[in-house]
């Protein structure tokens, strides 16, 4: 967590615009991720959209108790993720699918961390 992402934190508490920062700065890592588990290009759309509504809502209750503002995304997505598969209303997708029918090319962990870092 470095001082910039703790200042966007504490702004978008009270401004929709720094919030909007953040969500630029995470959103294709939280989609890559939730893609991943789904496989599903629209469902990890529908999700990673709730996932960062719920951050919105919920911006009041983060606190830095040794995690970040992204790892607390993470956190948000993976119980969204378990909670859509609790619904039991899914289907598997192959990667194969992806590549060829959705144009989706993965992103490796090194290159989303170039990303972030960028």
């Amino acid at each position: 967590m470095d001082g910039e992402e703790k200042e966007l934190v504490a702004r978008a508490r009270h401004n929709p615009e720094a919030f909007g920062r953040l969500y630029d700065q995470n959103y294709r890592a939280i989609l890559n991720y939730i893609l991943r588990r789904t496989g599903d290009v629209e469902l990890a759309q529908d999700i990673t959209a709730e996932t960062f509504v719920k951050a919105l809502s919920n911006m009041g209750r983060f606190q830095w108790q040794g995690i970040s503002f992204s790892a607390w995304l993470y956190r948000i997505a993976t119980n969204e993720i378990a909670r859509y598969f609790r619904k039991g209303a899914y289907q598997t997708v192959s990667m194969e699918y992806l590549r060829e029918e959705q144009g989706f090319e993965p992103v490796s962990p090194h290159e989303l961390e170039e990303e972030l870092i960028a």
